[in-house]
């Protein structure tokens, strides 16, 4: 469920401008070669300040970017001119995306269903996969059990692996709700995809103090 708070953490952060590099390999491997990038439509969930929507731009493919956050979509538009490059930005609730059934060829969840309980992040990816076309894929970089920071929150009630206020790690220091993903929940979160390719990514930082573990999710719409 989108929080307004998140609003006020994008007048105060200044993310990065570059893509993860587990996005542009598997766009890579999966889109480079289509005849007409243009022509492959790419949702980004929590598209947030546009890092992704400027490389998806970048590359030629049909790019929409959506958020509840205006300053984040503010921000991004003004990125987006800066560099010359068009994407469509939307605000909205990605528990009920304002896109018909069968829309796009790709939909990207890179950090933004983990912001969610289980239950709102389940919503989120039937959502994604309504709006999907027969035979689209679904990609979710999302944060793992085991990343530090973990536990250090207040725990949610009723919720597995769910925390308020994680005060130190690779989340949003402080604020909202963080919600890791164990490997025996997958099956059943990413339900309703084939084909499922399940890989992780696990690195140091902050000179070594700290771990960030994360899944790197794809299926496709049946």
């Amino acid at each position: 469920m989108w929080d307004p708070g998140w609003d006020d953490v994008f007048r105060t952060k200044n993310w990065g401008s570059y893509p993860p590099e587990e996005l542009v390999r598997f766009i890579g491997r999966t889109y480079f070669d289509a005849p007409e990038r243009n022509a492959v439509k790419v949702l980004e969930l929590g598209c947030g300040a546009g890092a992704n929507l400027m490389f998806l731009a970048q590359e030629g493919f049909d790019a929409t970017g959506l958020d509840g956050s205006r300053v984040a979509l503010d921000r991004a538009a003004e990125r987006l001119a800066a560099r010359g490059l068009a994407a469509r930005l939307d605000r909205g609730d990605a528990m009920a995306l304002p896109y018909p059934e069968g829309a796009f060829d790709c939909v990207l969840d890179i950090e933004c269903i983990y912001a969610n309980t289980y239950a709102d992040s389940r919503r989120i990816v039937a959502e994604a996969r309504r709006v999907l076309k027969p035979g689209g894929l679904f990609f979710s970089k999302t944060f793992m059990t085991g990343t530090s920071g973990e536990a250090t929150g207040r725990r949610l009630e009723g919720e597995r692996n769910t925390y308020l206020e994680i005060p130190d790690g690779p989340f949003n220091k402080g604020y909202g709700v963080v919600r890791l993903t164990a490997e025996d929940e997958i099956e059943d979160l990413y339900s309703g995809f084939e084909g499922l390719s399940v890989d992780y990514v696990i690195r140091s930082d902050r000179n070594g103090s700290r771990e960030v573990r994360e899944w790197v999710i794809s299926g496709r719409k049946p």
